[in-house]
Parts: C-alpha cells; sequence; structure tokens
C-alpha cells in the first residue's frame, strides 16, 4: 500500500513524468533505462519512487519476482499443445474472466444469507466459461484467417501461422464444445431457469 503522502497531485505529476519520459525514450525500446532511473529523478513521492526503485533494480540484474502467468503456463505445456492453448488464448484470460465472474458473482449472491456459493456450481460454470471462451476464439480465428495473416497483431495466431490446419482447428472445436456440453448436463433443471 502506498503511503498517505501520495497525493492526487503527486500522482499527476508521476504520470505526467512517465508520459514525458516515454515520449523522450520512446516508449518500449528503452523501457528498461526508463525504469532503471529517470523516472526516479523527478518529483514523484516516495512510496512511487521506492515501487519504481525496486521494478527498475530487478529489470537491471535480470531477476523476476516470482510470479505464475497463464502465458508461463502455455509457455510450459509440451510443444505439440502450445499451438491448442494459444488458439483458446489460454495466454491471456481475460476474456474467461469476463465471462466467469457475473457467473459466480450470480452464484454468490444466489447462496443462502450466512453460507457460502456452491463450489462444484462455481467450478462447472469456470470449465463453461473457459470452454465457451476458447470455442469463440477458435471460431472467429477459422473465420479470419486470412485477415489475420495481413495484421501484424494477429499474424501469429497459430492458425494464420499455419501452426493449425483448419481441420484440426474444427477437431479442436469439436472437442471444446462438447466438453463444455458436458459442464452443461452436468447443471440440474433448477439452474437452466
Amino acid at each position: 500500500m502506498l503511503p498517505s503522502k501520495l497525493t492526487y497531485q503527486t500522482t499527476l505529476r508521476a504520470l505526467r513524468s512517465f508520459r514525458h519520459h516515454a515520449c523522450l525514450s520512446g516508449a518500449v525500446s528503452h523501457k528498461e533505462e526508463w525504469l532503471s532511473g529517470c523516472c526516479l529523478r523527478s518529483n514523484v513521492g516516495p512510496g512511487l519512487r521506492s515501487i519504481w526503485s525496486s521494478v527498475g533494480e530487478a529489470q537491471r540484474h535480470g531477476r523476476r519476482s516470482f510470479s505464475v502467468s497463464a502465458a508461463a503456463i502455455v509457455n510450459a505445456a509440451p510443444a505439440p499443445v502450445q499451438p491448442y492453448l494459444r488458439l483458446m488464448r489460454l495466454d491471456k484470460p481475460i476474456g474467461t474472466w469476463l465471462l466467469y465472474l457475473p457467473c459466480a458473482w450470480s452464484i454468490a449472491l444466489a447462496a443462502d444469507p450466512g453460507c457460502l456459493p456452491d463450489l462444484g456450481t462455481l467450478a462447472l460454470f469456470g470449465t463453461g466459461a473457459l470452454l465457451m471462451r476458447g470455442a469463440g476464439c477458435t471460431i472467429n480465428d477459422m473465420w479470419d484467417k486470412d485477415f489475420d495473416q495481413k495484421v501484424t497483431r494477429t499474424a501469429t495466431r497459430p492458425i494464420a501461422a499455419g501452426e493449425i490446419t483448419r481441420l484440426q482447428a474444427l477437431v479442436f472445436l469439436g472437442g471444446q464444445l462438447s466438453l463444455a456440453l458436458g459442464v452443461l448436463l452436468c447443471l440440474n433443471y433448477y439452474r437452466y431457469l
């Protein structure tokens, strides 16, 4: 938590300083240089200065703090499986969270007062969100293969890059939809309403 001395004005100064230094240094290419000190000399609060100095220190010495990310999980998977995990965007989980969180919130609100929500139902909806988001990404990449090849941001997607054929993607889509149907059939009639 940042100290109380970090006020709105200091935050604004820090953001202006960031924008100024990012513009001067080319933002992306000199990110490490910016983290390692140029913003530390600007007039920001002591709490923000210590946060940035620790980030810069870790960047300078090549250390990373311990963190488990979805991208790290995808990269740790066996090489033949990685294109399929990237096809369902498992390395970018924000879409799955956007599907799952409203469901989890509704399940929590439907729980009896003073009781925890049903963990089995939460798990089913989480699995369903993961599978259906993956199916949506798969069918999108199948339809947009020709466009994805022409756009720099999407050219490395598995179908556009040629790592997976459209037939393989279709079989994978069928598997995801079949598993999602299995999740749906695990729910009782009352939960459909």
